[in-house]
C-alpha cells in the first residue's frame, strides 16, 4: 500500500484535479498532452519506487508533481503573464504541433555533436596516452593546455561561426573545443601519474612499447575518461545549443531562438523542455554504457 499512499501519488491527483476542475479565464487549448506527461511521471515513479524502494524516487516525484500543480494554479488564477508564463497544457501541446519541426531538431543537434564529441575522444585520448607516456613532451604541452583550455568555447563562437565556411564545421568545432580539452588534459593526467608498479611489472614481460600503450596504460586510465563523459557532454550540448542560436537554419537551439524572436513564449518554453529531456536521456545512455564497460565499479 505504501506504493499508493504517499504524498507523491497525492500530488499526481491533485494536478488531475486541477487540469479538469479548476477554473480559468485562459485559453487553454487541449489538456491531453499534459495529461499524458503526468501519467508517464506517475509510471516512471511506480516503476522506480516498486524496484528499488528508495525515497528518494518518493522525494523526486513529489517536486516533480507540486512544481506543476504550483505552474497549472498560478496561471490558471491569472497571478502570472499569460504571455511569459504560459500554462502547462499549452506548453506540452506544442509536443503535438510541432513534432515535426522538433524531431529535424533533435537529429541535426545529435548528428553535430556525434561528430564533435567523436572527434574530440579519438583526438583527445589518442593524443593524451602520447602526451603523458612521454615525460619531456608532458611538461612542455600540459602548460600551454592549462591556459587554453579554460576559456569557454562560447567566448569565441560567434567568431568561429563568421570564420568557418559553413556552420556545420563550426558547430562542430565548437563541440570540439568543448570536449577535447578536458580529455586530453584527463588522459595524460591519469598516464603520467599512473602507478610505477604497473609499468615495472609490464616492462618486465619485456612488452613492446604500442602493447604498453594499447593494451596496459589504455586500458587503465580509460574508466576514469568515461566517467567524465557526462560533465563532458553538458558542456558540449551547452556549446552546441549555444552555437545554434547563433546562426543555425535548424537545432533544438535554433528552435528555441526562432520562436523567441516573434515573442511566443509557449513553443520557448517547450523547446527548452525539449532540450532538457534529449540531454537527460543523452546521460541515462552515457551510464548505461559506463555500466557495460566498466562493469566492475556497478558489481
Amino acid at each position: 500500500m505504501s506504493v499508493l499512499l504517499n504524498r507523491a501519488n497525492l500530488l499526481f491527483v491533485i494536478d488531475l484535479l486541477l487540469v479538469f476542475l479548476l477554473p480559468t479565464e485562459q485559453d487553454i487549448d487541449s489538456p491531453w498532452a499534459f495529461v499524458a506527461v503526468l501519467l508517464l511521471a506517475e509510471l516512471l515513479f511506480l516503476f522506480k519506487y516498486q524496484k528499488y524502494k528508495k525515497k528518494s524516487a518518493v522525494d523526486i516525484a513529489s517536486f516533480t508533481f507540486l512544481f506543476l500543480a504550483v505552474w497549472e494554479f498560478v496561471c490558471k488564477q491569472g497571478f502570472a503573464h499569460p504571455v511569459l508564463v504560459p500554462p502547462p497544457e499549452n506548453v506540452f501541446f506544442v509536443f503535438l504541433t510541432q513534432r515535426e519541426l522538433m524531431v529535424q531538431g533533435i537529429f541535426s543537434s545529435l548528428l553535430l555533436l556525434l561528430w564533435g564529441v567523436g572527434l574530440a575522444f579519438f583526438f583527445g585520448i589518442l593524443l593524451g596516452l602520447t602526451v603523458g607516456w612521454i615525460p619531456r613532451l608532458r611538461e612542455a604541452v600540459l602548460p600551454i593546455a592549462d591556459v587554453i583550455s579554460p576559456i569557454p568555447p562560447l567566448v569565441y563562437t560567434p567568431y568561429v561561426v563568421a570564420v568557418f565556411p559553413t556552420f556545420r564545421l563550426a558547430s562542430i568545432f565548437v563541440i570540439f573545443s568543448a570536449v577535447f580539452w578536458p580529455t586530453f588534459q584527463s588522459m595524460a593526467s591519469r598516464v603520467g601519474n599512473m602507478d610505477p608498479k604497473i609499468i615495472q611489472s609490464a616492462k618486465v614481460m619485456n612488452v613492446s612499447t604500442p602493447t604498453m600503450l594499447f593494451h596496459v596504460i589504455l586500458p587503465y586510465s580509460i574508466p576514469g575518461v568515461i566517467g567524465s563523459l557526462p560533465g563532458s557532454m553538458r558542456g558540449a550540448f551547452l556549446c552546441l545549443t549555444g552555437a545554434e542560436l547563433l546562426g543555425a537554419s535548424s537545432g533544438l537551439g535554433y528552435f528555441v531562438k526562432k520562436f523567441s524572436d516573434y515573442a511566443d513564449y509557449t513553443k520557448v518554453i517547450a523547446g527548452i523542455v525539449l532540450i532538457g529531456v534529449v540531454v537527460t536521456l543523452i546521460n541515462l545512455l552515457i551510464r548505461l554504457l559506463e555500466q557495460h564497460l566498466i562493469k566492475w565499479r556497478y558489481t
